[in-house]
């Protein structure tokens, strides 16, 4: 059985890059991924998940909300060379919400 960091789940992602810190869990609804690959090919590639699903334990740890859409496999947070240029491509995607913090140097995303 292949270990999870080799275990690719689309084109340019592998399951590791959503797996929950704390737990190792993965959960990631279709529609993130679809949208993720689209960014990713329209990004040349130039961006890094740093926050894909999160259990209830991890998500407190890091401040997220009570009803986070990352303990659902909703969302994800990227960091990536240029942000603005990332995230003026995320916003014309079909993510239902884009958020730049540019303070923390993240974006994130959600389906």
């Amino acid at each position: 059985m292949p270990e999870i960091n080799e275990i690719k789940i689309s084109k340019n992602f592998y399951l590791k890059d959503f797996q929950c810190t704390c737990c190792k869990r993965v959960m990631i609804h279709p529609s993130l991924l679809e949208e993720m690959e689209k960014l990713y090919s329209m990004a040349k590639g130039k961006i890094k998940i740093t926050s894909g699903y999160r259990c209830e334990k991890h998500n407190k740890e890091v401040g997220g909300v009570a009803n986070s859409k990352h303990m659902k496999g909703l969302a994800c947070d990227i960091t990536a060379s240029d942000l603005q240029e990332v995230y003026n491509i995320a916003k014309n995607l079909k993510f239902s919400f884009v958020k730049l913090d540019e303070k923390k140097k993240y974006i994130h995303m959600e389906v």
